[in-house]
């Protein structure tokens, strides 16, 4: 992953963490104060930053139900990755708008995931991949991200399988307030892409800034800084080129 000396950048080794977290309490579909904000001036505006489709338009509705991340945000996390994008496979899942997954196949990667538990939301990505006609790379699903990633976060079993060893890119971007009722969750799914990720994957976490941390599980983590946002970088732990 490229590293840069930024002024935002603070690499914290996280050791432990507060026994806090996710409640049990069905997923509640609120958001922060921040995202309940209208989004509608902001609706079409979506663009593709980077790559070969930079330009392009991303379709966005504009409904308080999505929170895109900010172009200049986006632009930042992709220039931290870097070249690690490039033949790797990105998994988005919590996907809103799909654009950190289309902006990852304008940067090279094979092929895209993208999870969204709202139909419409899903509607909208698939109108992007028709436009863009990248429909062969980005494979929309709707449901559970918790659910799918049980299922998609695996190590293949198969020793032919075409994408054994092919890296991870796995964005984390939910709704700001299921770092606070659905912790537990998201750091089972953080904990599954460190242990099965192949070498050369990365996971990038989109929270608050005013989230702690230390409640994300033990590991050299890169944070940077945006406003009001907080991206947490962190790469699984490689040992003589094999996944520790």
């Amino acid at each position: 992953m490229k590293q840069r000396n930024e002024s935002n950048r603070r690499k914290k080794n996280v050791t432990s963490k507060p026994a806090r977290g996710g409640s049990g309490k069905p997923r509640s579909s609120g958001r922060s104060r921040s995202e309940l904000k209208s989004n509608k001036a902001n609706a079409t505006k979506l663009r593709v930053i980077g790559g070969d489709m930079r330009g392009r338009h991303i379709f966005y509705h504009g409904e308080a139900f999505t929170r895109p991340m900010k172009d200049s945000v986006r632009e930042n996390l992709f220039n931290i990755l870097g070249r690690a994008v490039r033949g790797a496979i990105a998994f988005d899942l919590f996907a809103g708008t799909g654009a950190l997954a289309i902006e990852s196949l304008s940067r090279g990667a094979v092929e895209a995931v993208a999870i969204e538990q709202s139909n419409r939301a899903a509607g909208h990505i698939r109108e992007t991949a028709k436009a863009l006609d990248i429909q062969s790379k980005l494979k929309v699903l709707v449901g559970d991200a918790f659910r799918w990633s049980e299922t998609l976060l695996v190590a293949p079993d198969d020793p032919d399988d075409p994408k054994i060893g092919v890296p991870w890119i796995v964005f984390l971007s939910p709704p700001y307030v299921m770092w606070e009722e659905e912790l537990d969750q998201l750091n089972s799914v953080i904990n599954q892409v460190l242990r099965q990720a192949p070498p050369g994957s990365v996971l990038v976490a989109e929270t608050e800034d005013t989230f702690d941390v230390t409640r994300l599980p033990p590991g050299e983590w890169d944070i940077r800084v945006y406003g009001n946002v907080q991206l947490a970088f962190i790469e699984p732990a490689t040992q003589c080129g094999l996944r520790c």
